[in-house]
């Protein structure tokens, strides 16, 4: 039985309903997961990313690319004028097109026609082309991970939680792919932060059950 993966993530159960429909009627199998990020929880107080992700096998990728991208050339006849991607410059639009895990398949296709009706040349590269496509890990900035380390002591629990997150967290490609969301140096900083927090909630423990034993003594 072939693996359910994340394809697209939506802000609303009301924003993936278009998608699902799609999969619904080329009779796709799928699975809505409603997901929470522990970092923007911990954070922010409230999450930032999309909330809900749908699941198709793995195997239905390229079929549901294809439907995607043929349904957004269907929708460019009646696009409003004011979409933000009228405004964007040739280059700005060059870089939507090449950056295939940034952008959905409707601007991807739009900023493809809006490119080629201002008669530009997208000037990729076979090499670049291969570097555009591969995802990039992203990084945790240096304040953050200090929050991080410091989690790590005063609330051991969070920082475990948290470290384990970074550590454990992955990004679906377009493609299907699993790769890792985090670059090997804050995955690296988030086992330490893990460490320190399971560290800190032992001997938390050990000092209770000590505690208690001296009580009843």
């Amino acid at each position: 039985m072939p693996q359910f993966l994340t394809h697209s993530k939506f802000y609303s159960q009301e924003e993936a309903n278009e998608f699902i429909n799609l999969l619904q009627n080329a009779k796709i199998d799928f699975e809505i997961e409603r997901e929470k990020n522990v970092l923007d929880k911990i954070y922010v107080g409230e999450s930032l990313d999309p909330m809900f992700a749908i699941k198709i096998p793995e195997n239905s990728f390229a079929e549901v690319n294809s439907l995607l991208l043929l349904n957004a050339q269907l929708q460019l006849n009646n696009i409003n004028p004011d979409y933000y991607l009228f405004n964007f410059s040739n280059q700005e639009l060059i870089d939507v097109v090449n950056s295939k895990n940034d952008w959905n398949f409707f601007d991807q296709a739009l900023a493809s026609k809006i490119i080629s009706e201002r008669k530009v040349e997208i000037p990729v590269e076979p090499t670049q082309a291969l570097v555009n496509t591969t995802y990039i890990p992203n990084k945790i900035d240096a304040v953050w991970l200090f929050l991080e380390y410091i989690l790590s002591v005063v609330v051991p629990f969070t920082g475990a939680i948290i470290g384990l997150a970074t550590l454990y967290a992955y990004k679906t490609l377009s493609d299907g792919n699993k790769v890792k969301m985090y670059d090997e140096a804050t995955r690296t900083h988030a086992k330490i932060i893990l460490s320190i927090g399971i560290v800190w909630i032992l001997i938390v423990l050990i000092f209770l059950i000590l505690s208690l034993g001296h009580i009843y003594i």
